[in-house]
C-alpha cells in the first residue's frame, strides 16, 4: 500500500500541475523562458511541452504503468526543476514564478529554497516508489489511492490557507498598507 500511496501522490501532483498549466500554456512558456537557463526559443518550446509531459507521467504513476522508467523519469524531471530553481536563487533572482501550479495569478511571484526542497522531495519520492512494495490486492490499491487523494487535498488546502494568511497578519490586508502609512504620518504630524 505504501508504494501505491507514494505513486498516487506523485501522480496526482503531476496531473494537477500539468492540467493547471494547460489553462495558459503560453504563460507557462514565458515562465520557463524567465528562468534564463536555456536559449529563449528552446525554453519557450520546453515550456509548451512540459504540461503534456507532466500529465503523461502523472497518469502513468497513477496507473503504475512502466513504473521503473516512469519513476526515474519523474525523478530526473524534479531534479531538473530543483536545479533550475537553485541556479536562479544563487543568481539572486527570487522574483521568478516557480511555475508549479496556478502560476502568476494573485501574489507577486517569488521562488525560495522551499521550492528546491519540495522538488527534491518529489524526486526522492519517485525513486522510493521503485523500492516500496506495490499493491497486492484491489483493496490495497483503493486504500492507497484514497489516502493519496486525501493527502494531496490536505496539502492543497494548507497551501491555499498559507497563501492568504501569515502568522499575526493577513496578506489580504496588504493593499491597505499605503493607507495605514498615510494615517500614521497624519497622526504623527498633528499636535
Amino acid at each position: 500500500m505504501t508504494g501505491m500511496f507514494a505513486t498516487s501522490v506523485i501522480g496526482i501532483a503531476l496531473l494537477a500541475a500539468g492540467l493547471s498549466k494547460l489553462r495558459d500554456i503560453e504563460g507557462h512558456s514565458r515562465v520557463v523562458v524567465g528562468y534564463k537557463i536555456l536559449p529563449d526559443a528552446v525554453a519557450a518550446r520546453v515550456g509548451r511541452v512540459l504540461p503534456f509531459l507532466e500529465i503523461v507521467l502523472g497518469a502513468a504513476c497513477l496507473g503504475r504503468v512502466g513504473l521503473p522508467a516512469v519513476a526515474w523519469s519523474v525523478a530526473v524531471l524534479f531534479c531538473v526543476y530543483a536545479a533550475g530553481l537553485a541556479v536562479n536563487l544563487l543568481r539572486g533572482r527570487t522574483e521568478l514564478d516557480c511555475g508549479c501550479f496556478a502560476f502568476g495569478e494573485h501574489d507577486a511571484p517569488r521562488i525560495g529554497w522551499w521550492h528546491v526542497a519540495r522538488a527534491l522531495a518529489f524526486a526522492a519520492g519517485a525513486v522510493a516508489c521503485l523500492y516500496l512494495p506495490g499493491p497486492s490486492s484491489l483493496p490495497e490499491v483503493a486504500t492507497g489511492f484514497v489516502l493519496a487523494v486525501l493527502a494531496v487535498a490536505l496539502a492543497f488546502g494548507a497551501a491555499a490557507v498559507s497563501s492568504t494568511l501569515t502568522l499575526g497578519r493577513s496578506r489580504v490586508d496588504d493593499y491597505l498598507q499605503p493607507a495605514r502609512d498615510e494615517l500614521s504620518r497624519r497622526y504623527s504630524a498633528s499636535p
